[in-house]
């Protein structure tokens, strides 16, 4: 997958959650801007 530039639209992609429940990528967003963090933890 190449770099995303501005005006790009996000390719939908899922999540497992800590909790044991999922988030969908962009089809859960319910706002129109959103900052994505990903933290490695300890691995």
């Amino acid at each position: 997958m190449s770099k995303l530039a501005q005006g790009d639209k996000l390719p939908q992609i899922t999540f497992n959650l800590i909790d044991g429940g999922s988030l969908t990528l962009p089809d859960q967003i319910v706002t129109r801007y959103v900052a994505l963090l990903f933290y490695r933890g300890n691995w």
